[in-house]
């Protein structure tokens, strides 16, 4: 670790600032004791040198102040024996502060005794507030270091007066925050409170009856007993109820490993399972922390319905996690134990983005050897190994291009940290009309194209498979509510670039984003009331058995369908020709979130609109890849509809991903204030849940979207199979998996049972992030970053999580909806065709 770099660039410049008197206050950071202390330790040779030249460095500045100067030396924090700091021990808590000035008259306190003048870290700053003659900051709880406020030549009485009116300032600024902290309802200590009041009304009262040393006697009691209150208020940590709901998580968490491991009877594991939780989350009840209770009953369920799904599904055995599922589970762990280092928090967006990169490279890779393996070989090796040049592998290959572009070029819209001091701002984070104008139309157009490109892309893939025939209501609400929207959000970014002061249209520019909110509300609800888009050729117009039209799609209802509708004497050859049937679940789901899109779009500005368009590639990508190398590994369809970890893995990377992709930072400072006033001027009749509501979805747009597409996981790889033939190969040709996503028909248990694993597998990839979060901030707690970097992230982290949660169920009602209305409507054709 180097010790001196710092160090030395100071001094180079030190002496050179002591000789102008252009400056007031100087701060001269010294780094290399700190560094020594963590290097080496106390006790080492290396920081007595260090100490030595420290000694050097007060003494030649303390011989060159002159008299009206004030030197203070100081350090942040103390250290262990080994060096270390954080904790609330008594040698890292306490430094030293030296003091010094050849015009002040220093006397100690308590002359003669060994033990020093004792001052916190608070009380410098009403110290300097006074000295420099500026008010002192109002919510400071410090209390002035009277032994810095003597000058020489002074009396006793002279300084005593000049002491009592410090502590009168100081007692009067106290007083006002206090009253201001009170009124917003905040927490106070009762009894210290009450010791206050007493004191305030001595001193209100009976301050003329006082003489000038009571006064000061007064003064200081009031201040100790305020500092003391708030710290008893303000660092109290309740350490039974965290790590009561902390043992409770890991608790349910080693049950989910020892459930998954088992190898029991399904039902009778779990009995014990519920049996065991209830009993757990009940010796709660009665306690104070019956949250914690309610809590673990919530989790109980959720991981209980995990478990059903688990064994009923996946049939969990050891050899069910390969390679690939085992790399990326690991990487995720690696995200987890992230969360307890302040310079991960710091710098999580590059680790994020490079932790996708790596897992998306791993899965595509590995996925493509164990497909050379089952084909070719019983034993693999890279001297063995043949790379074919069919189209699935170019188009993989392609794929993952695209998505390592996207990734990298994503890092443009990242919004800097405080800490992150490398970073530069980008222009992409200031409003319109805070940019030069000859830089307004190029942004304006530029977020235009991203903006189109986001309606028409989805729209495009829609025509594509045949789902925007015909004229049902479902399919003219897709056809046209994204357009619409899309140039309502476009007259909004106009009209934000233009000049409204004194405009007849400053009054309406509130308008385009109202009319966008509830167009988009009433789209999704008239989506969940009507959401199949297919088109049913009418018998008339049936022209036989017709795989592909210049108009999309147009798969048939094949022969075990006809089986079913028909008996086997049946001579009925109306065989019914209906556009749309392969994708119609996703259809539904992509409309959904194109809708979202253009809103979320709005909310985050027209400088990330190019943003969204990056994140939303970057999705798609993943859809190739994940569809192409479930087509390489899969042996039947339910395998195939069956999604991997690796899988779910690259979902949850990818949504913290699209976090920072968005301009966000776990850090309140970062929050896009601007959105709340998208649709609103800024009077919102008292109430402040609409702006609240505008900032939570701009803020974690990322976790919407992904949660809300989630089912597509499912969905992709037979979508993309049906729409790209040859990327299947001819793999499952037996199972009729030409007939896309139409054959869950046939299998909505199956179907049921891979969504809701699904859900609740990218559930607990996330909550598992949330409890590191939460055990990194209860076991750092004393930690110096603790209230600027852990405590924020896990803020974040939690919010994000219930948002995740919430789309996660819609998106998975909506499924079942889309796939129950599907149902129906081949059992009516079947009644029909009967």
């Amino acid at each position: 670790m180097d010790l001196h770099t710092v160090d030395n660039g100071i001094l180079q410049h030190l002496e050179e600032e002591l000789e102008k008197d252009d400056w007031n206050v100087m701060i001269s950071h010294f780094l290399g004791v700190d560094h020594c202390g963590h290097r080496y330790g106390p006790d080492h040779p290396e920081m007595t040198a260090k100490l030595a030249q420290m000694n050097n460095v007060v003494k030649n500045v303390a011989d060159r102040i002159e008299m009206d100067t004030l030197l203070l030396v100081f350090g942040d924090h103390g250290m262990t024996k080994t060096g270390d700091h954080g904790g609330d021990s008594e040698g890292e808590i306490t430094a030293a502060l030296f003091a010094y000035s050849p015009g002040l008259n220093m006397v100690p306190a308590n002359p003669g005794s060994i033990h020093p003048v004792q001052v916190s870290q608070v009380d410098i700053v009403p110290t300097l507030a006074l000295a420099l003659g500026v008010p002192i900051p109002f919510s400071n709880l410090g209390k002035v270091v009277e032994e810095l406020l003597a000058k020489k030549g002074e009396s006793p009485a002279e300084v005593l007066n000049k002491k009592v009116q410090a502590l009168a300032q100081n007692v009067q600024q106290v007083q006002k925050y206090l009253q201001e902290y009170k009124k917003v309802g905040n927490e106070l200590f009762g009894e210290l409170w009450n010791r206050l009041e007493q004191l305030n009304g001595k001193i209100n009262k009976d301050l003329n009856e006082l003489t000038t040393r009571e006064k000061k006697m007064a003064y200081t009691e009031y201040l100790n007993v305020a500092k003391m209150m708030c710290e008893t208020v303000w660092a109290k940590f309740n350490i039974a109820e965290m790590a009561s709901g902390l043992i409770l998580m890991v608790s349910v968490m080693a049950l989910i490993v020892l459930m998954v491991l088992s190898q029991a009877n399904d039902v009778l594991v779990l009995k014990r399972l519920l049996l065991l939780t209830v009993g757990v989350n009940s010796l709660f009840i009665f306690t104070p922390y019956a949250s914690i209770s309610v809590m673990g009953y919530v989790a109980s369920g959720m991981i209980v319905v995990w478990l059903y799904f688990h064994h009923r599904y996946l049939d969990c055995k050891s050899s069910d996690i390969n390679i690939t599922d085992g790399f990326s589970l690991f990487l995720t762990l690696c995200i987890y134990l992230g969360s307890f280092s302040n310079s991960y928090v710091v710098v999580e967006n590059y680790v994020i983005s490079f932790m996708l990169l790596s897992l998306i490279i791993m899965y595509s890779l590995i996925s493509f050897l164990r497909r050379q393996r089952k084909k070719n070989m019983s034993t693999l090796s890279w001297k063995n190994v043949k790379v074919s040049l069919n189209v699935r592998n170019v188009v993989c290959f392609m794929a993952v291009i695209v998505l390592l572009v996207s990734v990298r070029g994503s890092s443009s819209y990242w919004k800097c940290r405080e800490e992150q001091s490398w970073c530069v701002p980008s222009q992409v984070h200031t409003p319109m009309n805070g940019l030069p104008e000859s830089f307004r139309n190029w942004r304006y157009f530029t977020s235009l194209f991203a903006l189109v490109l986001l309606v028409w892309l989805p729209r495009r893939w829609l025509i594509m498979c045949g789902n925007l025939n015909g004229s049902r209501l479902g399919v003219l609400l897709v056809s046209y509510v994204p357009v619409i929207t899309g140039v309502f959000v476009a007259a909004h970014w106009a009209l934000q670039a233009a000049p409204l002061q004194n405009s007849p249209l400053s009054e309406h520019a509130v308008v385009p984003p109202r009319l966008t909110f509830a167009v988009t509300i009433l789209f999704v609800v008239a989506m969940y009331c009507i959401p199949l888009l297919i088109y049913e050729v009418p018998p008339k117009k049936s022209f036989g058995p017709v795989v592909n039209h210049p108009y999309g799609f147009v798969p048939q209802v094949y022969h075990k369908l006809i089986e079913k509708y028909h008996d086997g004497n049946s001579k009925n050859s109306n065989i019914p020709v209906v556009y749309g049937l392969a994708t119609a679940v996703s259809a539904p789901v992509v409309s959904i979130v194109t809708a979202l899109l253009v809103v979320l779009t709005m909310l985050a500005g027209d400088g990330l609109a190019p943003a969204v368009l990056v994140l939303v590639v970057t999705a798609t990508s993943c859809f190739v890849v994940h569809a192409l190398c479930s087509w390489m590994t899969a042996n039947n369809i339910e395998t195939l509809l069956k999604p991997s970890w690796a899988a779910l893995c690259v979902w949850f990377i990818l949504s913290v991903h699209g976090f920072y992709v968005t301009g966000h930072q776990p850090t309140f400072s970062s929050l896009h204030w601007s959105a709340a006033f998208v649709g609103f001027t800024g009077d919102w009749g008292g109430s402040n849940f609409f702006p609240t509501l505008l900032v939570g979805i701009n803020t974690f747009m990322a976790q919407i979207l992904f949660g809300i597409s989630l089912p597509l996981i499912v969905l992709a790889p037979l979508a993309i199979g049906v729409a790209f033939p040859r990327l299947r190969g001819n793999r499952l040709e037996s199972e009729e998996t030409s007939r896309g996503e139409f054959l869950l028909v046939d299998r909505p248990e199956k179907a049921k049972e891979a969504v809701l694993f699904t859900a609740v597998s990218y559930i607990l990839l996330h909550a598992a992030k949330v409890f590191c979060s939460s055990l990194s901030a209860f076991v750092l707690r004393r930690h110096l970053m603790v209230w600027k970097i852990f405590a924020p992230h896990f803020i974040f982290e939690a919010v994000g999580f219930l948002v995740t949660c919430c789309c996660v169920v819609l998106s998975t009602v909506f499924f079942l909806r889309v796939l129950k209305v599907l149902y129906a409507w081949s059992e009516q054709l079947r009644i029909k065709n009967t």
